[in-house]
C-alpha cells in the first residue's frame, strides 16, 4: 500500500519536473532563445513523449485516488 503510494507520488512529481521544463522551453523558444528544427520526426518524437508524460500523471492521480 504504501509502496504503491511512494511510487504514484514519485510519477507526479516526475511528471510536474518535465512539464515544467517543457514550459521553460516554450518560453524560451517564444523569447527567440531557442531555434527549433523544423523536422517533422522531431516533432513527432516530442508529441510521442509529451502524450506518455500526461499519461503517466492520469495513470498515477487515478492510482491515488481510486484504489
Amino acid at each position: 500500500m504504501i509502496a504503491n503510494f511512494i511510487f504514484y507520488l514519485s510519477l507526479i512529481i516526475c511528471g510536474m519536473f518535465v512539464i515544467r521544463f517543457g514550459i521553460v522551453q516554450i518560453r524560451q523558444y517564444k523569447q527567440g532563445k531557442t531555434k527549433l528544427k523544423k523536422k517533422s520526426l522531431e516533432q513527432i518524437a516530442f508529441v510521442i513523449f509529451f502524450i506518455i508524460i500526461l499519461g503517466l500523471i492520469i495513470y498515477s492521480i487515478n492510482g491515488l485516488l481510486f484504489s
